[in-house]
């Protein structure tokens, strides 16, 4: 089996749902300060728009709260309920998957070169035959 595919089981899409949850939460995290920052910075002292910094603020403790309950509540849940494999659930194994899936996504980067320099060796008209000069040595 290669490297670059996991197996399907279903411990290990229930890790994969929390990992894509942490990372959601996280980049509305650090949406919410950044929106907090702009408001603060935009706001001339006007009273709803600090108003709204201060709530943006308060969204993104609440959801830092709720992380930190789904990574520490859900293996105690799970280990309740007799779910199989409740052991992998823990933070560590969750903020790993979280890293793979960031990972992955970033690597779409390759993709794009990985195809181009096949395409380049398959003679996919990234290049121009027409004017090709051979040697002596080889003929067509």
């Amino acid at each position: 089996m290669s490297s670059t595919y996991w197996e399907d089981t279903i411990s290990n899409i229930i890790l994969f749902v929390l990992a894509a949850l942490v990372i959601l939460i996280v980049a509305g995290c650090i949406f919410s300060f950044i929106r907090a920052i702009f408001f603060f910075i935009f706001s001339q002292w006007k009273e709803e728009k600090i108003k709204k910094a201060w709530n943006s603020i308060r969204y993104m403790i609440i959801w830092i709260f709720l992380t930190a309950a789904l990574l520490f509540l859900f293996p105690l849940i799970f280990r309740r309920i007799w779910i199989a494999d409740y052991e992998k659930y823990t933070a560590k194994n969750i903020f790993a998957k979280a890293g793979t899936i960031l990972s992955s996504i970033f690597e779409i980067k390759d993709v794009i070169k990985d195809s181009q320099e096949m395409n380049k060796y398959n003679w996919q008209l990234y290049y121009d035959t027409n004017n090709l000069k051979l040697n002596d040595e080889y003929t067509l």
